[in-house]
């Protein structure tokens, strides 16, 4: 059954995904190219492993105490709440309901059941406001074939387990590596020259892969293409990384992140 972990993760990764939605809006583009590497079920349950994870009571204080939330990332997980069954929202959910503009999703997802519950949800949109097409399969495959055109900005969301820097015998599917980002760098290549965003983002520093040298790592491979990156990280292992191109992205997004979940658990109390 499709799980999502209920988790700081969750946290850090949609509240920049809507902080970054509305600074493109903001900047002119009208219509949008949102591609997501790893796609969640819009009706995916919690997983039985965040009764195991140290954050996931930040996830839970923030969900309990919505209709008290500030930002614009709470208000729209409440509305989102309200007009759908699932028990949190998806990215591509987040990403329509922040865009009020024309749309398109390409959403990659190699497990089956979970495509399945991608599909029925994609079916139920308005085909007037957004076009779509649902990847069944790796999102390597489909990155390695002619990318969509036309769109005034381009949002790419890559949301694995991990970024793992070194060479390993028996390569996880739901981890990335240098010879993944090689295949970002040749779709990009494949892309129109638009406002780009990248935001990916790594749950664990194990490996080791400090965020230091994941930094470190990535930054290169994408400067030479032109884009600037942004860290946002949550601690010592959860991080977002924002590669921007001809797009404005927010200098003091970390500060704000971390002010804002600092803010939660001030207000909210112990869980």
């Amino acid at each position: 059954m499709p799980t999502y972990r209920g988790n700081r993760g969750n946290l850090l990764q949609h509240w920049v995904l809507v902080e970054l939605l509305a600074s493109l809006s903001q900047h002119g583009a009208n219509s949008l190219c949102f591609l997501d590497a790893y796609s969640m079920s819009p009706t995916a349950t919690r997983s039985p492993k965040a009764g195991t994870d140290p954050t996931a009571p930040e996830f839970d204080r923030v969900r309990t105490c919505l209709a008290e939330g500030s930002s614009t990332y709470e208000r729209v997980w409440r509305s989102l709440n309200q007009s759908s069954t699932g028990e949190y929202p998806t990215s591509a959910a987040f990403v329509r309901h922040c865009w009020e503009k024309q749309l398109h999703l390409l959403l990659c997802e190699a497990d089956a059941a979970t495509a399945d519950e991608i599909a029925s949800w994609l079916a139920g949109l308005d085909s007037d406001t957004t076009s779509f097409e649902l990847h069944r399969g790796d999102w390597r495959k489909r990155f390695q074939s002619a990318m969509p055109s036309g769109f005034d900005a381009y949002y790419l969301s890559f949301d694995p387990n991990m970024y793992d820097r070194h060479a390993v015998r028996a390569p996880k599917s739901e981890n990335m590596y240098a010879a993944d980002i090689d295949i970002v760098r040749e779709a990009l290549g494949r892309l129109p020259r638009r406002p780009t965003v990248i935001q990916l983002s790594t749950y664990s520093a194990n490996g080791p892969n400090k965020q230091a040298d994941v930094f470190h790592d990535l930054k290169p491979h994408f400067s030479a293409l032109g884009f600037k990156v942004t860290p946002v990280r949550a601690d010592k292992a959860m991080m977002s990384l924002v590669f921007s191109r001809d797009a404005t992205v927010m200098s003091d997004l970390e500060g704000r992140f971390c002010s804002w979940l600092a803010g939660n658990k001030r207000q909210f109390g112990p869980a």
